[in-house]
């Protein structure tokens, strides 16, 4: 059985409550019953705050080395291949944290013997900020908030930027030699391990068009991205390495912000995740006292244009910087980018958030449940065709059309369509002599659907209708997918666990597990 505290992707949503087919629910349409589960899982922008790290207590994963390590196993798969753009915040580069960034290029590194192929973006910001003031060249940025960069400050540009090069290649090469305490020494590169890999950076690889800004004549806009160069970069092992440099077609070098940068990319190359490391700051739901796991692009949405209303409270430097990059995780998730990432910059929250069920920071994502509702009668045929293979199999109790109907009706069936189409189907049955616990069943993904995220989706959705209707257990009996749902956090129980009606009917010579 699964604790309602232990729902990995649900935990910190919902404290609403979904009315159940036993109360007022009876006098609800199914759109109307549709648009109530909606409305529970959005989270309330107005009771969110991003909170700096001095004011975090820190988020540990749960579990033993052990059954951590066997847990990321799905993740380790699903990212092995896949692009991922990082943007490193320039006050990294200080001298001051140097050891912070050689912990974050540890994480990465181990990332890429993972499998996956990473594009870092540099921010110079800071950098060329704090050097332009220094030096006497006035306020480094406009009453716009943009940089003030002109001709006298292309050579500081140049210089913070090779610099930014210097320093990410040497702690590749320092972990490369083993050279670093405590960190992962990498082997070094060699025709026959693909492990192995080299930084390649250039200033060429974005092209860039001149942007008209008052005070700032070297200020651009990303204009084009050489995504062949680049993916060609990461099938050779490279690690692609880039900053706010950026080259216009008439030869000239120009500045582009590097979250800018980094979203453009991550739209170009279409990648699985683009991630960017804040000083430690997360964004809370101060109903529950934790950080935020996940949020829809409207539940993002919905927080940025909230946070520009007056006295909202989030005009603090730190919040207004971590709105900017949910703003720029907006763009490219709107651009093609699957997932983005707000995490820590602290060593081990990259690995966290990317390999454990709990995460570390915060995942901006489409909506993933798009396509998923209550079935109706209409479905009947839809969800049997489905199904059917499983039951000839034996791996699934056969239900006749009526039964399928009748749970329908009491609307404890769901269903996921795309294009007409039922690609799978779950239900979830209360138990009016055990309210607290219901019985997750008849959980089908269509084969061509599997191995592609659909059924976690599909179990995060399920639990999130879980909790608002005020299950605090969750159980299923299965007979061939243990290790599937153990692997997501449900632990094996008993026929005691069940609620009594459940235990009277259980049909022992199934020999189902209970989880």
């Amino acid at each position: 059985a699964r604790s309602s505290r232990d729902f990995s992707i649900a935990r910190g949503a919902m404290t609403a409550e979904l009315p159940t087919a036993s109360s007022s629910s009876k006098g609800l349409s199914y759109k109307q019953l549709d648009r109530r589960i909606r409305a529970a899982l959005q989270l309330q922008p107005e009771c969110l705050r991003i909170v700096p790290e001095a004011e975090f207590d820190g988020q540990q994963p749960r579990g033993d080395w052990l059954e951590l390590f066997r847990s990321s196993a799905p993740y380790v798969a699903m990212f092995r291949g896949s692009i991922m753009v990082f943007h490193v915040p320039g006050h990294l580069l200080s001298q001051e944290l140097s050891g912070q960034l050689e912990g974050l290029m540890a994480d990465i590194s181990l990332c890429i013997l993972l499998g996956v192929r990473p594009v870092i973006v540099v921010s110079l910001e800071d950098q060329v900020s704090s050097r332009l003031e220094a030096e006497g060249y006035g306020p480094a940025y406009s009453e716009e908030g943009r940089i003030r960069l002109n001709g006298d400050g292309l050579q500081i540009l140049k210089q913070e930027a090779g610099q930014a090069f210097a320093e990410i290649e040497g702690v590749f090469g320092r972990l490369r030699r083993g050279a670093l305490p405590g960190a992962l020494s990498l082997p070094p590169r060699s025709d026959d391990f693909q492990g192995s890999f080299s930084v390649f950076a250039s200033a060429h690889l974005v092209a860039a068009s001149r942007l008209r800004a008052k005070g700032s004549e070297l200020l651009g806009r990303v204009k084009a991205v050489d995504a062949a160069q680049i993916q060609r970069r990461l099938r050779d092992a490279d690690v692609v390495c880039l900053t706010s440099l950026a080259m216009a077609s008439s030869g000239e070098v120009l500045f582009v912000p590097s979250e800018l940068v980094a979203t453009e990319v991550a739209k170009t190359l279409g990648a699985a995740k683009l991630i960017f490391f804040t000083r430690g700051e997360r964004i809370v739901d101060e109903r529950r006292k934790q950080v935020v796991p996940t949020m829809q692009v409207s539940d993002a949405r919905a927080l940025v244009e909230y946070a520009k209303q007056e006295g909202s409270g989030f005009q603090e430097p730190y919040s207004v910087q971590v709105l900017g990059y949910l703003e720029q995780l907006l763009e490219a998730l709107a651009g093609g980018t699957r997932r983005g990432h707000l995490i820590s910059a602290s060593k081990g929250a990259l690995l966290q958030e990317l390999y454990t069920t709990d995460g570390s920071g915060t995942l901006v994502s489409k909506d993933l449940y798009d396509g998923i509702r209550l079935a109706h009668s209409r479905d009947v045929a839809g969800i049997l065709e489905l199904i059917e293979p499983l039951v000839a199999r034996g791996k699934l109790r056969r239900r006749s059309g009526k039964e399928v109907e009748l749970t329908c009706k009491s609307r404890e069936m769901f269903v996921w369509q795309r294009d007409q189409a039922t690609i799978a189907c779950a239900t979830l049955q209360s138990f009016s002599d055990d309210p607290g616990k219901a019985e997750l069943g008849c959980y089908v993904v269509s084969p061509s659907c599997r191995g592609r995220g659909h059924g976690a989706v599909l179990l995060s959705y399920m639990e999130r209708v879980a909790l608002v209707q005020g299950v605090k257990t969750l159980f299923l009996l299965t007979t061939q997918t243990m290790q599937w749902f153990v692997e997501r956090g449900f632990q094996e129980g008993s026929l005691a666990d069940l609620p009594p009606s459940k235990r009277d009917t259980y049909d022992a010579s199934r020999s189902s597990k209970i989880y």
